[in-house]
């Protein structure tokens, strides 16, 4: 009987390290981007003596980047950089020349525009939606190299994965007045897209990253969640409620 206990005794340690092993593996989107998938992503840092912060952004036009604005950091002894062709890799970095937030009546949004510097000539940028007949969408894909593992409470550990991460999610009724935390940026009704997925999460570093539909065009630039932890649906903002001023931003400068 005490052999029997010693034997079950081993067998529930054996699972707890192992469902500890599991926790720290998780990973919080579905897999690797394919190879050849997501050329357009661009890694967009800011760095400053003590700090550092970590989005994503699509490559539009060879010289415009598309994220959201809560990634700009505009404090004195911030050092901002994009990075294109990250995925596959190895990746150049770029300049950012100039930024743009778009901004009405009611305040600034968040969803920006950057310039880079030299443009990228040798990566198709994703293909922007025409908007004229708004289908609606169920699923998308979305990919970050936001924090993904987690330890034995669920916490996010920091860490950026060594490649894209991409995954699908279903797209979910939105609540209404969303807000970013801690920010001014306003998330409008009827400008939000919600996606959610069992087992796969956008969090911190994923900022700023496009949404995609299955027809391959950007529908959406991820912002946040409902919540300032990583829980809840991912919200992101519609491209076509914004796609007037994205294109007049593009038009004015190439000077047309």
């Amino acid at each position: 009987m005490a052999h029997l206990k010693f034997l079950l005794l081993l067998l529930f340690v054996g699972f707890t390290l192992c469902t500890e092993v599991d926790l720290h593996k998780r990973i919080f989107h579905d897999h690797s981007c394919e190879k050849n998938d997501r050329l357009y992503h661009v890694k967009i840092t800011a760095t400053n003596r003590t700090h550092d912060s970590l989005c994503g952004g699509s490559l539009i036009r060879s010289e415009w980047v598309l994220t959201a604005a809560h990634c700009w950091k505009d404090q004195p002894g911030w050092n901002m950089s994009a990075y294109v062709g990250i995925h596959p890799g190895p990746g150049r970095i770029a300049r950012i020349i100039d930024h743009k937030i778009f901004e009405d009546q009611t305040g600034k949004h968040d969803i920006m525009l950057l310039k880079i510097d030299p443009p990228e000539n040798k990566i198709k940028p994703v293909v922007l939606p025409k908007c004229t007949r708004r289908k609606k969408l169920d699923v998308i894909q979305i990919a970050g190299l936001g924090r993904y593992t987690v330890d034995v409470n669920y916490n996010k550990l920091r860490g950026e994965p060594p490649h894209l991460q991409c995954a699908k999610m279903h797209v979910v009724k939105c609540g209404l007045n969303l807000h970013p935390c801690d920010s001014t940026l306003l998330w409008p009704n009827g400008n939000t897209m919600c996606h959610k997925e069992p087992r796969v999460d956008v969090c911190q570093g994923d900022s700023g990253g496009g949404v995609i539909a299955k027809n391959n065009k950007i529908h959406g630039v991820y912002v946040g969640g409902k919540k300032c932890a990583c829980t809840g649906p991912g919200i992101s903002l519609k491209v076509c409620s914004y796609i007037g001023w994205i294109n007049q931003v593009i038009t004015r400068s190439n000077g047309k």
